[in-house]
């Protein structure tokens, strides 16, 4: 049998290891067997035992062994007990081993061994060496018991707390690369874990936030540091902030913002997790903010100035009219300065822009710190006296605001006056409307303002409502009529000082209304009010044309005829060549047409179209006079600038040409200039045979007013040129 061949081997190998004393080496070995069997009864069933010789050949095994091993008794016996080794343990394991055994001593230990079908397991070792009578080492026994599941639990335990250590570094490397504040605390409040984003979000103290900190101790030293933007620095305000922050973050749950020092803002999330950790994430936020606050102050400012818009205003308004306080007296206060467009358009709109600012400082300075100071657009200011407690205060508080406009402001190398007119609507909280109609009572107080000569204020009153409807009535009544073609013009001649003689006309509108004629001046004012001068105009055109014509018919020369033309119809492009067809249409021609413009129309530098026009009606014959001249902001660039051929002077002038007031000097230098420039001049306004001389004496080429004869309408031409051919006015006065 493969057994007994095994252990027959042993016997002869023993022997021949033992020399001389081969037979009593085998009668030790007999004697340990039995021995080892009498112990077998008092060892544990599941011990596992074993012994080799000196060289470590396997002499003994019992059936746990084998058991275990998956060798049987005949493979084992023999074999080196290195048939077992694993691979697990290093070299210097079994050597230290040996080293141990060697000397005598009993080695304990852990071994990992492999079994014949490959599988491990773990055995708790202890081996002894085995004595004989002399004390020499005969061989080794070992005491071994089955640890592999235990092991197997260690060795879970241990891959478990390694894939912990991994996952926790990687959830570390996660949330750093995180950009927000993360932070994590245990169940004791304590910070557990956190990135450096997180110490990021508090400049101040981040450095010295460390894991295992409360969070109450790092939320009063972050105080202590001034931290926080919104911390009172009362105790108790202080204390109060504290506690709502410690119940906010024990009880998470909907997003916070935290104002940080430096004008920071934090976004904090926190929420409880299943394992009762709070998790909080915080975001800076402070850019957001910051763009919130501007597109804020982009939305509820006037973007040159400074001050409130249209719509804060309107939103202030509204507060105060939605008062609980029934005996809440407030004011609103519309401001208009007066001919900021000449400003604008001689100095530029840098300047005016200047202006504007200015302005706006100077009103901000007239009122409280709790009144509303408003650009509405344009050079239309608007101010909300609050709780101003009575109509006197706030009329004290328009004289301061009139007075701090009395000041020069300094634009460039000029200096220019300022004024405005003030609109003033009392609001009372219980009475006041909607804010709508708060801001048209004060804008018909305005529109007052400006009707009593400008540079005051008015005080909204009922009657003035009146006559806002009576004027829209107008507006209306003007509408119609310009439907209907009922626009008239009216002609005044103008004669030649130089012989007295016919030289032609000037049109002048008219409009009768229920049976009456509407002053010329009112009619304007309604039609550049109302947007309808662009229209008054083609109906004066046409009516003049028409009246040109007739006259032609009956074999009447109506010499040059001037009508006067607005800005707005200088401005569309297709003004030049509507009219030049308009003429050509009557069987006129452009040289027999003269185009009035005021001094303000030519200094209109915002839009170019004007120049093009004039240039455009010049180029086919039609003459330019330039009206009003004195009375604006005109220089002699702009006679360069335009094809001017006429230039009249303004009745202001020739009214006070005799009384002393240099206003003759000043007539003889605007003759004397014009004729210099290849230009005519006409004089309008002539009343007595004094004015009339003193022009004629100075070299005027044309003359018109009352002296030689009123405007007229069609039906009284006729007898004018009638009179005119039977005598010579003119030559009649001044003989």
């Amino acid at each position: 049998m493969p057994g007994q061949e095994n252990r027959a081997d042993l016997l002869k190998s023993e022997q021949r290891n033992a020399g001389p004393h081969a037979c009593a080496t085998l009668d030790d070995l007999k004697d340990m067997v039995a021995e080892l069997a009498s112990f077998k009864m008092a060892l544990d069933p599941h011990t596992i035992v074993g012994i080799t010789n000196r060289a470590g050949t396997i002499a003994y095994v019992n059936d746990h062994f084998c058991q275990i091993s998956k060798y049987s008794r005949f493979e084992l016996l023999g074999a080196k007990h290195s048939l077992l080794n694993s691979g697990h343990h290093p070299p210097s394991f079994f050597q230290e081993m040996w080293r141990t055994i060697s000397t005598g001593s009993t080695w304990h230990g852990e071994v990992c061994n492999r079994a014949k079908d490959g599988s491990l397991y773990w055995v708790d070792t202890t081996i002894a060496p085995k004595l004989d009578a002399s004390g020499s080492i005969r061989g080794y026994v070992s005491i071994r018991y089955d640890i592999t599941q235990r092991k197997l639990g260690e060795e879970t335990l241990l891959e478990e707390n390694l894939r912990r250590e991994r996952m926790e570094i990687l959830l570390r490397d996660i949330i750093e690369t995180i950009p927000n504040g993360v932070a994590v605390y245990d169940g004791d409040d304590r910070l557990a874990l956190f990135n450096s984003g997180f110490q990021d979000c508090y400049r101040r103290t981040g450095p010295a936030i460390r894991e295992g900190q409360p969070f109450q101790e790092i939320l009063e030293r972050a105080i202590a540091c001034g931290e926080f933007a919104d911390v009172s620095s009362g105790d108790d305000g202080r204390r109060n902030w504290i506690n709502t922050r410690l119940r906010n973050h024990r009880n998470p749950g909907r997003a916070f913002l935290l104002a940080l020092t430096g004008d920071r803002w934090l976004k904090v999330q926190e929420r409880r997790s299943a394992s009762g950790y709070i998790v909080g994430v915080q975001t800076d936020v402070t850019d957001l903010k910051r763009a919130e606050r501007q597109i804020k102050l982009q939305a509820e400012t006037d973007p040159l100035t400074g001050l409130l818009n249209r719509r804060s205003m309107i939103e202030g308004l509204d507060a105060v009219i939605s008062s609980e306080r029934t005996d809440r007296y407030s004011a609103l206060v519309l401001v208009d300065l007066d001919h900021f467009k000449a400003i604008n358009d001689t100095l530029g709109h840098g300047a005016g822009d200047v202006l504007l600012v200015e302005i706006g400082k100077r009103f901000k300075e007239s009122v409280r710190k709790s009144d509303f100071v408003a650009r509405l657009g344009g050079d239309e200011y608007a101010v909300l006296l609050v709780d101003i407690g009575s109509e006197a205060n706030a009329i004290r508080i328009v004289r301061k605001m009139l007075k701090g406009l009395e000041a020069p402001v300094r634009l460039g190398r000029k200096s220019v006056n300022v004024s405005g007119s003030f609109g003033l609507a009392v609001v009372r909280s219980t009475k006041a409307g909607t804010p709508l109609e708060v801001i048209k009572r004060a804008d018909i107080a305005l529109y007052q303002a400006k009707r009593n000569g400008r540079s005051t204020y008015a005080v909204y009153s009922t009657d003035m409502e009146r006559s806002i409807r009576h004027r829209n009535g107008m507006v209306e009544a003007l509408r119609r009529a310009i439907e209907r073609d009922e626009i008239q013009v009216a002609l005044q001649p103008q004669l030649r000082f130089l012989d007295g003689a016919h030289s032609g006309f000037e049109a002048l509108v008219r409009w009768k209304k229920d049976s009456e004629w509407v002053p010329a001046a009112e009619l304007i004012s309604l039609a550049e009010q109302s947007d309808l001068i662009s229209a008054v105009g083609r109906s004066v055109v046409s009516a003049t044309l028409s009246v040109m014509r007739d006259m032609k018919r009956k074999g009447r020369v109506p010499g040059k005829v001037a009508i006067n033309v607005a800005a707005a119809q200088l401005r569309d492009l297709n003004f030049a060549k509507e009219l030049l067809a308009a003429i050509a249409a009557h069987g006129h021609s452009g040289s027999e047409i003269v185009i009035e413009v005021t001094e303000n129309v030519i200094l209109d530098r915002t839009n170019e179209a004007i120049g093009v026009t004039l240039n455009r009606l010049s180029e086919a014959g039609v003459k330019i006079a330039l009206d009003d001249f004195g009375t604006g902001y005109a220089s002699l660039t702009h006679l360069q600038r335009y094809p001017v051929s006429y230039i009249k002077i303004d009745r202001s002038f020739v009214a006070d040409l005799n009384r002393g007031y240099g206003n003759g000097a000043i007539v003889r230098a605007i003759i004397s200039l014009a004729h210099d420039l290849g230009m005519e001049v006409v004089a309008e306004g002539i009343e007595t045979q004094a004015q009339y001389q003193s022009l004629m004496e100075m070299g005027c080429d044309y003359a018109q007013g009352y002296l030689l004869a009123k405007p007229m309408l069609v039906e009284q031409i006729d007898a004018y040129f009638l009179d005119c051919e039977a005598k010579r006015p003119v030559a009649a006065l001044v003989a």
